[in-house]
């Protein structure tokens, strides 16, 4: 055979071969009827990779012991600018996740002029014939789980946020209480006791006795912390209720022949990265991805039916695996000596100042709780420092640090960040920053979550695999 007889047989095997190479596998091309919309607040590569180095150094292990989500089929990253702003926050950040439109900081569920409302892929589900569920650690309220539900031109509309969400006719809302629950100025109808659109309950085993006939519902787990939010998940007890039990119970609840939407957020991670809390920044990534544990039980139950997606909003804290003080070194394992949040701690600090506690006692105090002093050796001149920080914290009234939702007193902020630098962690801010944000995807459909995307493509991909004919 000639050559310019082979050329064209060469061409038309190399084209079928190529056709073959890009069509997507029965697992992409079906029809996603189970849909678990994972967001960790705050959280993007550094919250995971520091996750998963805390726990391989703390078993021994070098490297990464890799996390549920990082288990997944796909990977990708997406940009995260509002609007209106390079660095995001979580209003204009959940309805781009929530509508696929770009908004401006502050404005949940609106075009960036208010003057047109959006329409959430929570909604877009209802009308499918799916059931829905929002779950979030912090007020069911607040801005991501807001974003699902909710049309207002300003974040801080809570009570009527919270007056939204009785009219929605979705199937479940559990976890955080609602801030502002009789309004700002406490001269509102408390809504918990609301009696049309959804069935209250405050009491977490009366939730975990609940069935499907109890739906729709609102769940509100019974030991809430400033804001209306659930506990920081290293301070939880064995009464508390965590991302993982809530989720298993909604799933319960939730499945059907017909399937299900249920967004679940981590929001307490991005509270603790304001906070620049490196050790309530990994518990609350674990206790978000053992929530994703449960999602990845039910698909393999329902393989062909159920798509897995997982994201932050935006990065907060400006978090980094290496500081200038330890060079080269890391020593992340040490964070387990910290026992409590920066809230729990910061309360506890009150205490004693309250009863005139001398250096010595808060000394004892830090390393009870942050492990600095007998598990973590302090040279001289970091106890001066320390001693210094007492002083102004005792001796200095309204010193304290600044977070986004709280404060702390100087002394627990200065023990923290020493804490922090001697695990060889570091922090730029107490704020968001404009990095990339991370997506993992498992499941039907999973593949179209790969590769560069932005925050706005997310749900459009989630609507057409819901959607798809």
């Amino acid at each position: 055979m000639r050559l310019r007889n082979i050329i064209p047989v060469m061409l038309v095997i190399v084209l079928a071969f190529g056709a073959c190479q890009t069509q997507e596998s029965p697992k992409n091309q079906g029809k996603a009827k189970y849909v678990f919309y994972f967001i960790g607040d705050g959280a993007s590569l550094p919250q995971l990779s520091l996750t998963e180095a805390f726990l391989a150094q703390k078993s021994g292990e070098k490297g990464m012991m890799q996390l549920n989500q990082s288990q997944l089929d796909a990977h990708g990253w997406f940009y995260a600018h509002a609007g209106n702003r390079f660095i995001t926050g979580s209003a204009a950040a959940g309805t781009a996740l929530s509508t696929g439109h770009k908004t401006s900081i502050n404005t949940i569920g609106k075009s960036a002029d208010h003057s047109q409302n959006y329409q959430s892929v929570a909604y877009k589900a209802k009308e499918a014939g799916l059931k829905v569920g929002i779950i979030s650690t912090v007020s069911i309220n607040h801005a991501t789980p807001a974003a699902f539900y909710a049309q207002v031109d300003d974040r801080g509309q809570y009570y009527k946020i919270g007056q939204q969400m009785f009219s929605t006719k979705f199937d479940l809302f559990a976890g955080g209480g609602i801030k502002d629950a009789n309004g700002e100025n406490e001269d509102k109808p408390n809504l918990y006791e609301r009696k049309d659109g959804l069935k209250v309950l405050r009491n977490n085993k009366t939730f975990l006795t609940s069935t499907n006939a109890d739906l729709p519902l609102y769940f509100s787990h019974e030991r809430l912390q400033s804001g209306a939010t659930m506990p920081f998940a290293i301070d939880m007890n064995d009464d508390d209720l965590t991302l993982s039990q809530i989720t298993q119970k909604s799933i319960e609840l939730l499945a059907n022949p017909d399937g299900f939407f249920i967004m679940i957020e981590g929001g307490k991670i991005d509270w603790a990265c304001h906070a620049n809390d490196a050790a309530a920044t990994i518990a609350g990534m674990v206790d978000f991805d053992n929530a994703i544990g449960e999602a990845l039980k039910f698909a393999e139950k329902h393989p062909d039916e159920t798509l897995i997606v997982v994201l932050g909003d935006h990065e907060t804290g400006g978090l980094t695996l290496g500081n200038d003080d330890m060079d080269y070194e890391t020593n992340f394992k040490i964070l387990q000596h910290q026992i409590k949040s920066h809230e729990q701690l910061e309360n506890e600090i009150e205490q004693l100042i309250d009863k005139g506690a001398e250096f010595k006692e808060a000394l004892a105090f830090i390393d009870e709780n942050l492990g600095l002093g007998t598990k973590i050796k302090l040279t001289e001149e970091e106890k001066q420092i320390l001693r210094k920080s007492w002083e102004t914290t005792t001796n200095v009234k309204g010193q304290n640090v600044e977070l986004l939702y709280s404060s702390v007193h100087e002394f627990l902020y200065t023990a923290l960040k020493m804490l922090n630098r001697k695990a060889g962690v570091g922090w730029t801010s107490t704020s968001h920053t404009g990095l990339p944000v991370v997506v993992h995807a498992h499941g039907v459909g999973s593949n179209h979550f790969e590769g560069i995307l932005d925050n706005t493509d997310i749900p459009k991909i989630i609507e057409k695999t819901i959607l798809k004919n």
